[in-house]
């Protein structure tokens, strides 16, 4: 956290910094009044603060005392979230994002909803989509399905709108983007796919930056940077990583880019489903696990990155209580996800030669569980899709 690659340009205390640059100067840059280990204990301090206002919109929605105490509970006391306070990583907003998206897509099904049910709607999504898209963008691949259906195109249009603007100006503006490289220079190498992914990959290059790093544009072009590249770290969670080690052998990447293909091909027919509810119902379960391919597609996840479970963990129960059509699943889906929230196997290698079979082990109530929820998520999708379609003709 309070690191330097590549020399020092912003202070003692500068670091080499992945998010929306609109983050780090309007948030993370009041932690710069303070020593380090201040910052930091700020810095988690904030992170429990956006947890506990996530737990607390869930728990709101919750009918029962039981599930407003188990939505509190599945929320905040995971493992990976004791984890993701003490490597202090800026993961908590998007919690918070994807729990406001969540609430709003489930306040949509509402069979009657009147115009405040509606306005409060619109106001989670918008929340939601803001805080993602200017810290850690994976709603981007929602995008599809809220502007498809009527009731979130306008919000969502209005949000995709004010991160352009502000986005440009973080690039244009050379007091926000002090060592940028200039708008020729980046539209020349935006495009050249094989440049980014062999100059741009912080791992690749040993955390040495170049010119090209220190531009804000490095947000955007991170993730074609490493989108081939497979870290084979003892730390690392993914899917990619646990099959290669499996293996013995790296799969071609492409293979691992099913899941993003399957949901975003499902985003457009959900949307078209004739029943209100049902449709919005069987949206939510598409966020889900639109939400759950990061773990299955993206190469490089860490540990603590398992938190962005928690908002799903913690509204199926809220839903259970609801009656949604896919009822019957949720306690397969809770247990699994519960899982992933328990430590895991790391202290098997103490003292101990790091095998594939013991990386096996560690890796395996993170991988696994969401691999079961993703698969079973994706069914009730296409079959009710097929079924809706069905009923449709």
């Amino acid at each position: 956290m309070f690191d330097t690659w590549g020399g020092t340009p912003y202070g003692p205390y500068a670091t080499w910094y992945l998010g929306h640059p609109a983050f780090g100067v309007l948030v993370c840059s009041w932690l710069a009044f303070f020593p380090p280990w201040t910052s930091y204990w700020l810095f988690v301090g904030f992170s429990f603060l956006l947890m506990l206002i996530a737990a607390w919109l869930v728990a709101e929605r919750a009918v029962s005392l039981f599930t407003k105490r188990l939505a509190w509970f599945l929320m905040l006391f995971g493992f990976p979230a004791f984890w993701m306070y003490y490597v202090g990583n800026m993961h908590a907003p998007l919690i918070l994002a994807l729990t406001c998206i969540f609430l709003a897509i489930d306040i949509f099904s509402l069979p009657a909803l009147n115009p405040q049910n509606k306005l409060q709607a619109n106001r989670y999504l918008m929340a939601g989509l803001l805080i993602s898209l200017f810290t850690k963008p994976i709603v981007i691949l929602m995008l599809p399905l809220l502007l498809l259906i009527k009731e979130t195109r306008c919000t969502t249009v209005i949000c995709l709108l004010i991160y352009a603007v502000v986005s440009f100006l973080f690039i244009v503006v050379p007091v926000l983007n002090p060592e940028a490289i200039g708008l020729g220079k980046l539209l020349q190498i935006a495009t050249d796919f094989s440049f980014i992914k062999n100059n741009m990959n912080i791992y690749q290059n040993h955390f040495v930056l170049n010119a090209y790093m220190k531009d804000n544009s490095i947000h955007w072009l991170n993730l074609i940077a490493q989108s081939d590249y497979r870290l084979m770290h003892v730390d690392v969670f993914s899917f990619p990583v646990f099959i290669d080690t499996l293996l013995g052998f790296p799969m071609n990447a492409a293979w691992y880019k099913l899941p993003i293909y399957i949901t975003l091909l499902l985003s457009f027919f959900v949307p078209f489903i004739s029943n209100k509810t049902i449709k919005f119902q069987t949206a939510l379960l598409l966020l889900f696990t639109i939400s759950l391919t990061f773990f299955l597609s993206y190469n490089t996840v860490w540990e603590y990155q398992y938190t962005s479970l928690a908002p799903v963990l913690a509204l199926l129960p809220v839903l259970y209580e609801k009656n949604v059509f896919y009822k019957k699943w949720i306690p397969v889906l809770l247990v699994m996800g519960f899982v992933v929230t328990l430590p895991n196997l790391y202290f098997l290698l103490h003292g101990k030669e790091i095998t594939p079979f013991f990386l096996f082990l560690i890796r395996f109530n993170r991988v696994v569980p969401v691999v079961i929820m993703f698969i079973i998520m994706l069914v009730i999708i296409i079959q009710t899709t097929m079924k809706q379609s069905v009923k449709h003709k």
